[in-house]
């Protein structure tokens, strides 16, 4: 991995460690990767529910409004004065390397690490951070393709040029929704939602570090001209529903039978030992 890639592996890996338990007296009594059964005995979390068509429809709302006036902000962050600060384009260049790809490929680093070290907490946040990001990558991809929509340095300031499905074909025409931000912000809400499962504290402060981050993201995209704002508040909400309710999902009513393959909930896992 890449030396620029540490610092953020590092800062996820911390954030799991700092309020999470190495090992709890199961680990000790032969059951390496035994679940927190705190949350079990409440009805599971499903994935969608009936009330998440009123937040999706606000979502939606929220993004129209932004949308007329994605032009104008646009040509804000164009300002040649903007773009010819030397810091700010080089403070764009290393918050773009925040993305889906990245947060996926961290937080299974995370997962793989606490398998090996017998730490189950550190499996278990990896594991569901990179369920949300992966999840929020197909969905967002899907979109991204489907609707078209012309990024802004290639739209010659129109933000409504959109083309179904050509986004299949032309990289230029999958600016909606915002990948980065999709990605980012997913992986900041289920890493705060999983960390203040252990201490609210600790998650209110992790979660003001994980969402200013993505949020950064967000605006060096639209600096680059590769999101309209819009764009980036859409993928936003995206991601935040979607690491949040995975997280919620994993956590109550019995372990799935993908947790107790890859976590060892219950005794029944893959191992690694040395």
């Amino acid at each position: 991995m890449a030396t620029r890639h540490l610092p953020m592996l590092l800062a996820l890996g911390a954030a799991l460690a700092a309020t999470m338990p190495a090992r709890d007296a199961s680990a000790q009594s032969g059951t390496p990767y035994a679940r927190d059964t705190s949350a079990q005995t409440r009805p599971r979390v499903p994935l969608l529910q009936r009330s998440d068509w009123r937040g999706a429809a606000w979502t939606l709302l929220a993004t129209a409004a932004v949308a007329t006036q994605d032009r104008q902000i646009n040509r804000a962050f164009a300002d040649s004065g903007l773009q010819a600060n030397a810091r700010y384009r080089s403070i764009s260049g290393k918050l773009t390397t925040i993305h889906e790809r990245s947060m996926l490929t961290y937080s299974l680093i995370a997962y793989a690490g606490g398998r090996i070290f017998r730490n189950a907490s550190i499996a278990d946040g990896g594991l569901h951070i990179a369920e949300a990001v992966a999840v929020g990558t197909v969905v967002g991809s899907f979109l991204k393709s489907t609707t078209g929509r012309a990024r802004p340095r290639a739209a010659d300031e129109d933000p409504y040029d959109f083309r179904f499905g050509k986004g299949y074909t032309a990289g230029e025409y999958r600016s909606f929704p915002s990948l980065h931000e999709i990605g980012s912000f997913s992986a900041a809400s289920a890493l705060t939602a999983e960390v203040g499962r252990h201490s609210p504290r600790a998650g209110t402060i992790v979660g003001v570090l994980a969402y200013g981050t993505a949020g950064a993201v967000g605006l060096s995209r639209m600096y680059s001209a590769e999101h309209w704002a819009s764009d980036v508040v859409l993928g936003s909400a995206m991601g935040v529903f979607l690491g949040k309710r995975i997280v919620d999902h994993a956590h109550t009513g019995p372990p799935s039978k993908l947790d107790r393959f890859l976590l060892g909930a219950d005794g029944v896992a893959m191992s690694f030992q040395f």
